[in-house]
């Protein structure tokens, strides 16, 4: 194929440089114009461009994928005037099994084709065709009558193949009457003639007409409208005769407007594409830097990853890319945790990292968790997870650098679902391996292989895909099959029926691509028409449904033509047109469309290509306060038209809280006091962003004053707080009464709950909570279906009730849905929920009244977890009992087992302090050493791997640990000696307030300061409390938990505002203190501030006391805007001269 195109390229030369000079440069390119000089360069055969005439030479053309592409020429003459673009639209094939040594014959024919090898012989210029490249010569060419003609040349190989046709339309007239002696004058016109003599003249070359041939030149061409026109020239001779005219007939055009993208792929939750220019470009989640750009912080339109140009081919899997450059080698970034990256490791990569030294990779084809290759050897190379056999060989142990799978080397294209594979051979037979339970290899069975098996006989598969647990195919002749589940039609047959073999889907045989998502599939066929089906639960099949029906056979979507590659994700898609222009649908959630949005579609969409976008530069901070500072930068020499985007965090690496603004600065509110923040500010550039540029950091001021807060606790949803005053305070979900306030509305700010200022304990489970006064009460409310709340039924409270009459409670901790708490005589106590045990009275029974468990009093401290209780005697020993799985109580024992009553972990009699996650515990002893045991699948051990521990075991050397904890969900907290903050394990919703959501497999410090007091997790978000008496909290934040006045997820720690107890009626609100005047009262828009000495500053607080602005006054007036509040009581506190600070009540309308 490559060969012929030159060939025929040869002969085309001679056709499109009447005009110019001499040839000075040639390119070529594929599908989308890279723009003048931007091609692929092209040497002239004989070494040198010299002539008017050249023959073009070019081998090792790479070529894209199977199916139609425009192929496209275009050379420069020496005035540096580059010519036309010539464009064929070739059917590009998978290579021929054997290389194109030479031409060995050539023929051409008019109008009619007579059949390969009936056409009029053309010979080779040097006599023998011995060559890859032959120029070709023919005199005395029969011409057939006048009028417009078709001239077709065709080339066959030395092993007898025939290349294809190429053809020129030309109008054939009548010879000239007279003999030319010599050119005397040249002229062209459109459409009508205007009469010899009378056309635009063109000029001699040479600039005098004086020979029998001439090189003509014009430049500056007035084209006609677009549209077909008939161009013509016409010459004269000396003796004054005019020639008959020669006519071409040309498709005068606007410029045509193409595209930017040579491919793309997509993955579960992002995007990447490499563009015409060989640069690549990524978009959509990143959580575990699967984008490359360095980060871990979503896009959602493309960012360019480095700056090589010679990227050739990229494959998105499930949170990690693989891309292939132009020079062999392969690349790896993102999520890694069972060594999928292939670098030997289990570290995630923010950026490419090259695999090994190899540079003969031809393709990849990244799956959700592993990984296959395929080497221009033709060998087959796989990594990765591999518990169902999915690599090909030979077991199910994961590999973490790439292994070759078995001794074939023909192998030519492979892909994969979440846990099987496909694999074509070059013999056209098809193979599969991997989990099985739904007949997605195909070989009529559900059981799964772990070495490649071939599905059938057939030698004509042609391409493949996988989608999560089914198949498709194309075979060379154009015919569509699919196997596997197919709960939501994803197969295309018409039912909801599995298929464990391959199946015909209909009689057409005009199928040209396919793609399979998670549970969908998409096709085109070869008139670039596009098709869908399954399930379109987001969007995804492009034909304006979202999930209400299933598609169960192939349906158009829309009705354009042009497309020509289908990449599906999980459950998005994209589709590059012939033009080079990419279309969207289907879940938008991460950016992963790339369309500048986070909006559905579900239907395509074209997106805008993106350019490079220039970083702004010039940072520095100031206005800093306690709680605020000012982020300033200087705008990049073109500003973008998008304005910009900024992020800061506690951590230096970039994540935390983000934000935009089309000024160049930024205001940062509601920081902690005495904190060192980074920050970073990218461009944004509309259809493109910028690298993220490092302004640098700065440290908050101390606080003026000390903190409210004495403890916290948090559970699934909702926080209780308990203030130095003995107050309690409760925010976030309300759905079962658990913030006690009386009703079922959730709060993202504390409340006061009753007046009561002697509480001395609180906890929070699994929607209830609960909590000890002063004077030895135990108190309840929330959900109350396990009988957790200990009342005697299973009926919920909204407000605290107090459980029995005991006044000796001491202290009180909570499971999800059970209670253990500790008496002043150190008895133990448990109720609700006991399933597996973890109440520990000998039973599995749930229990609704406090029972006492076992006789023992000596108990010290209780810790219960999910479905499991850790607990410490005063004598220093460990007790654990409940559920055994993943050996979380630390026994020895990992399988399923209960135990009902307390057992002593080992014989260690210096226990400090315990915690109880789900599936995880840990603990630290008196000697500050840190242990932990149970699941680990998420770091959240803190060992460094993610085998579970059946035992304590000890988590590094450090003797400096005071305390720890574990969530409810696999991560772990702890502090130092020091007072530094410390997280590992699952960080899904920024729990670890590390500024990023990537997990931690070993204690990692959070932030830099050094006053932290305490901690508590909930189930997926932690607060800290400081020495200072300052609350900050990070994490999960749909229902208003944090308590910051927001339902935003928070991935680094923010502070919660001591709320205030004073409640001043409003019809008492002061207008005036001294001298000091704030008007109107109520206040609708502007509120006035006025005072006999100079006022310094404003600041304005909700009625939770979390700070809404601050203003700098220095008059003896001003004013507050005020209409954008929302309605409700505001406490306005005025700082003036000589140390003079009041607080006044106002009430906004």
């Amino acid at each position: 194929m490559k060969n012929y195109i030159y060939s025929i390229i040869a002969l085309l030369m001679v056709m499109l440089c009447p005009a110019q000079v001499f040839v000075s440069q040639a390119e070529y390119f594929w599908d989308t114009d890279p723009g003048t000089g931007n091609g692929t360069p092209v040497s002239a055969a004989d070494g040198s461009f010299n002539s008017v005439f050249e023959q073009l030479t070019k081998t090792g053309i790479a070529t894209p994928g199977s199916g139609l592409h425009k192929f496209s020429v275009r050379i420069k003459d020496n005035t540096g005037v580059w010519g036309p673009v010539f464009t064929n639209v070739i059917d590009v094939q998978q290579n021929p099994t054997t290389m194109l040594m030479a031409l060995a014959q050539a023929e051409y024919f008019w109008d009619t084709d007579p059949g390969v090898g009936n056409g009029t012989p053309v010979l080779a210029a040097d006599g023998n065709f011995n060559s890859v490249f032959e120029q070709l010569t023919k005199t005395d060419i029969v011409t057939p009558g006048n009028g417009l003609h078709k001239f077709s040349v065709r080339i066959k190989d030395n092993s007898g193949v025939w290349g294809p046709v190429f053809t020129n339309i030309i109008n054939i007239q009548q010879n000239p009457t007279s003999t030319l002696l010599a050119l005397s004058q040249a002229e062209y016109f459109w459409d009508t003639d205007p009469g010899a003599g009378n056309g635009t003249p063109v000029l001699a070359a040479d600039g005098s007409f004086n020979s029998t041939y001439e090189q003509l030149i014009k430049t500056g061409i007035v084209l006609p409208s677009n549209g077909l026109h008939v161009f013509n020239i016409r010459i004269k001779d000396n003796d004054g005769v005019w020639s008959s005219v020669f006519r071409n007939v040309i498709n005068v055009g606007a410029p045509i407007t193409s595209g930017c993208w040579e491919s793309f792929s997509a993955g579960s939750l992002h995007s990447v594409g490499i563009k015409a220019d060989g640069t690549l470009w990524a978009w959509g989640s990143n959580s575990e830097g699967q984008l490359g750009d360095r980060t871990t912080v979503d896009r959602k339109v493309p960012i360019q990853i480095g700056t090589a140009t010679n990227w050739q081919s990229v494959s998105a899997g499930g949170r990690q890319t693989f891309a292939i450059k132009s020079d062999g080698t392969l690349w790896a970034w993102g999520y890694n945790y069972d060594g999928q990256l292939g670098d030997g490791t289990k570290v995630n990569r923010l950026s490419p990292v090259q695999i090994g030294t190899a540079t003969n990779w031809k393709s990849i084809s990244a799956g959700v968790n592993h990984m296959l290759a395929i080497k221009t050897d033709g060998t087959l190379w796989g990594w990765g997870y591999n518990v169902f056999g999915q690599l090909g060989n030979g077991t199910n142990t994961n590999t973490i650098a790439p292994a070759q799978i078995g001794t074939a080397t023909n192998w030519q294209s492979v892909a994969q679902g979440i846990v099987h594979t496909l694999a074509i051979k070059t013999n056209g037979t098809l193979w599969a391996w991997g989990y099985n339970a739904d007949g997605q290899l195909g070989d009529g069975t559900t059981t799964s292989k772990n070495t490649p098996v071939q599905i059938g006989t057939a030698t004509n598969w042609k391409s493949i895909d996988a989608g999560n647990n089914h198949s498709v195919g194309l075979k060379t002749d154009g015919t569509l099959w699919t196997w596997g589940t197919n709960s939501n039609g994803q197969l295309g047959n018409g039912t909801t029926g599995q298929k464990n073999s391959p199946t015909q889907i209909g009689t057409d045989t005009n199928w040209a691509n396919i793609d399979a998502g998670s549970t969908f599939t998409y096709a085109n066929k070869t008139d670039g028409t596009l098709w869908s089906w399954g399930n379109s639960s987001n969007g995804q099949l492009g034909d304006g449904t979202n999930g209400a029906v299933n598609t169960l056979s192939p349906a158009q979507v829309g009705s354009s033509s042009d497309n020509m590659l289908i990449y599906a994700g999980s459950n998005h898609v994209l589709v590059k047109n012939v033009d080079g222009f990419l279309k969207v649908c289907g879940r938008n959630d991460f950016g992963q469309l790339g369309d500048d949005t986070h909006i559905q579609k579900n239907t395509f969409a074209y997106t805008a290509c993106p350019s490079n976008c220039a970083s702004p530069m010039q940072f520095s901070t100031s206005n800093i306060t306690a709680a605020t500072a000012t982020l300033n930068w200087t705008a990049s020499t073109s500003a973008p038209n998008g304005g910009y985007l900024y992020i800061y965090s506690t951590n230096p690496i970039v994540g935390g809280i983000d934000g935009t603004t089309s000024a160049t600065t930024a205001n940062l509110s509601n920081l902690l006091p005495n904190t060192t923040y980074y920050w970073w500010v990218a461009s944004h550039c509309g259809s493109s962003q910028s690298n993220w540029m490092q302004g640098g950091s700065f440290k908050t001021l101390p606080a003026a004053t000390t903190g409210c807060w004495k403890s916290v606790s948090t559970g699934d949803y909702h926080s209780l707080g308990l203030k130095t005053d003995g107050t309690l305070w409760t925010w976030g979900r309300n759905q079962n009464g658990q913030l006690g306030d009386g009703t079922t509305s959730s709060k993202d700010t504390p409340i006061q709950i009753g007046t009561s200022n002697n509480w001395s304990k609180i906890i929070t489970g699994n929607s209830f909570s609960a909590g000890l006064k002063t004077d030895g009460t135990l108190w309840a409310w929330g959900s109350n279906r396990d009988g957790q709340l200990g009342d005697g039924t299973t009926i919920n409270r909204m407000t605290p009730a107090q459980i029995g009459t005991a006044t000796d409670w001491v202290s009180i901790a909570s499971g999800d849905d059970y209670i253990l708490a500790i008496k002043s005589n150190g008895t133990l106590w448990g109720w609700g929920r006991n399933d597996w045990g973890q109440l520990g009275d000998g039973t599995t029974i749930n229990k609704t009244l406090p029972t006492q468990i076992g006789t023992a009093t000596d108990w010290k401290m209780v810790a219960p977890g999910v479905e499991h209780t850790l607990a410490l005697k005063t004598n220093g020993t460990l007790w654990a009992w409940g559920s055994t799985t993943y050996g979380r109580l630390g026994n020895g024992i990992s399988t399923m087992i209960a135990i009902t009553s307390p057992i002593q972990i080992e014989t260690a009699t210096d226990w400090k302090s315990v915690g109880a996650g789900y599936l995880h515990s840990v603990g630290v002893k008196t000697d500050g050493t840190l242990w932990g045991w149970g699941h680990n699948s998420d770091g959240q051990l803190g060992d460094g791997a993610t085998a579970y521990k059946t035992t304590p075991t000890q988590i590094g050397t450090e003797t400096n640990w005071r305390d720890v904890d574990a969530n409810r969900y696999h991560s772990s907290m702890g502090i130092k000696k020091d007072g530094t903050l410390w997280g590992w394990g699952n960080n899904d919703y920024g729990q670890l307030g590390d500024g990023t959501k990537n997990r931690r497999f070993t204690p990692t410090q959070i932030g830099t300061s050094n006053d932290k007091q305490s901690i508590a997790l909930g189930s997926y978000n932690t607060f800290v409390i400081n020495t200072n008496g300052f609350l900050s909290g990070c994490g999960f934040n749909e229902y208003g938990q944090i308590g910051d006045g927001s339902a935003l997820q928070k991935k680094i720690f923010v502070p919660l505002a001591c709320p205030t107890n004073a409640n001043l009626a409003v019809d008492n609100v002061l207008t005036k203190v001294d001298q000091l005047k704030v008007y109107p009262n109520p206040v609708q828009d502007y509120l006035t501030v006025s005072f006999d000495q100079k006022i310094l500053s404003v600041t304005v607080y909700n009625a939770a006391g979390q700070l809404v602005l601050t203003k700098a006054i220095n008059d003896t007036k001003g004013t507050i805007d005020c209409s954008a509040f929302t309605s409700g009581v505001y406490l306005v506190k005025v700082n003036a001269a000589n140390d003079f600070v009041k607080t006044v009540k106002v009430i906004k309308r």
